[in-house]
């Protein structure tokens, strides 16, 4: 247990239930008749509990009416919960919904200044930093104008630039960034990584779970208001999808799932054992299809764990259907270190060569072929089987989904060290023109 001089963030036993009345007039027999209930429990939280350090960056993931906004508003004290306590320790900066906090009568100008001294600025503070407040939202003569005329950018900028600037001890960040344009939210992440790196204490809300994983080392999911995991960032990112894809999983019915019996040729087993220890990790299945054997081959067809720059790699996946489908999709990821994904690609995407009529019973084996052009790291590789539905929205069926079905480390092998994730092949023109000044 932390000593109270590290904490930040200490929540214990935390719960907020709403009484929801179907009926208007139920609220008043209830203020008459206070010995019969007219009203039913909604639980937005229920006991939760958890420490965050000085100086963490800590994600807050989970579906919608999880339980995470009514979290960050009796963290900021905007809302007071049913039971239990919230402890925090120095300034907080809260950005927690579009616009809260803002008078839309006020202009841009007083609206910072209003802000700026509910989080504890003085007016002398507040002067010196205006300028920095006002260059950083980059909303121009709009400044001057009332913020009811703003639009949703706008409002964000504004209000995003008064929390950063105010040195907060804890920055709360409630999906706000969401609404920006690509430059400015470019912008606020290395802000807030600045903030990070001066040692304040980020509460981060997202959906983006690339944002949540690149600037968090931990995260919380929230899952019908109760904590159902706290730790790893990758970890509870996977548990987070393995929700969402149990949550859209249709009834299929009475009929009864085939195991196959076929056994697979012995060409395809190498490896076979490290693929089953590995492939426990967060799997998702659902009987309709399995990987049986997911590996990485050299050119002369030799499972590898160790690439070299731009060496030639083909990743086999060998799949077993257990019962008879119309069209199966294939995919795989490869991630990095901190989980991020650096390369993906799908059989939709490669030409529509999905598995077509598969039948209960069969084995199917499917190599991709790349040129690994990725930065010198360690790598794992994601393998995921699904019937796909409508591709456009994204909309698939997950059979079976395995978020380490390979590992690899890639060496530059002597070459120049590449600069960014990935590289690919340019064609390269070169010409010299002629001087034309004379």
């Amino acid at each position: 247990m932390s000593s109270d001089s590290d904490i930040a963030i200490k929540v214990e036993n935390l719960s907020k239930c709403y009484q929801i009345y179907d009926q208007p007039h139920d609220r008043l027999k209830q203020f008459l008749m206070s010995n019969r209930q007219y009203y039913r429990e909604f639980w937005a939280l229920n006991d939760v509990s958890f420490e965050i350090k000085k100086g963490e960056t800590v994600g807050i993931i989970g579906r919608n009416g999880s339980g995470k906004s009514t979290l960050l508003q009796m963290i900021c004290g905007t809302l007071n919960p049913t039971s239990g306590s919230v402890q925090t320790y120095g300034r907080i900066a809260a950005l927690l919904e579009l616009g809260s906090g803002f008078n839309p009568e006020f202009t841009g100008r007083e609206n910072i200044y209003m802000n700026a001294a509910v989080l504890g600025l003085s007016t002398e503070e507040t002067d010196a930093r205006y300028d920095q407040i006002v260059a950083f939202a980059d909303i121009g003569n709009f400044i001057g104008q009332a913020v009811k005329t703003y639009s949703s950018g706008m409002m964000v900028r504004l209000a995003f630039s008064v929390a950063i600037h105010v040195d907060p001890d804890i920055l709360i960040i409630d999906e706000a960034l969401s609404v920006g344009d690509a430059y400015f939210q470019a912008k606020c992440a290395k802000m807030i990584q600045e903030i990070i790196a001066r040692g304040s204490t980020v509460l981060f809300v997202s959906h983006d779970t690339a944002s949540v994983k690149s600037l968090c080392s931990r995260a919380l999911l929230l899952e019908s208001g109760r904590s159902r995991y706290l730790g790893d960032v990758n970890t509870a990112v996977e548990k987070y999808y393995s929700a969402l894809i149990e949550s859209q999983r249709t009834d299929r019915g009475t009929e009864e799932v085939i195991v196959a019996t076929q056994a697979v040729d012995a060409e395809f087993n190498a490896g076979v054992e490290n693929f089953q220890s590995m492939a426990t990790f967060q799997r998702i299945q659902n009987g309709v299809a399995e990987f049986v054997n997911v590996t990485l081959l050299n050119e002369q067809g030799v499972a590898i764990d160790s690439v070299d720059f731009g060496q030639k790699v083909t990743l086999r996946q060998v799949v077993q259907v257990n019962k008879s489908v119309p069209k199966l999709g294939l995919a795989y990821h490869i991630r990095d270190k901190n989980g991020q994904d650096i390369i993906y690609s799908d059989t939709g995407i490669e030409n529509d060569s999905h598995l077509l009529d598969v039948q209960a019973g069969s084995v199917h084996v499917v190599e991709w072929r790349f040129i690994a052009h990725l930065r010198e790291g360690s790598y794992v590789v994601a393998s995921m089987l699904a019937e796909p539905r409508d591709l456009r929205i994204g909309d698939v069926e997950v059979a079976d989904f395995v978020p380490i079905s390979a590992k690899f480390s890639l060496s530059s092998a002597g070459r120049p060290q590449i600069y960014a994730a990935a590289y690919w092949d340019n064609e390269i023109n070169v010409r010299e023109i002629k001087d034309v000044s004379n």
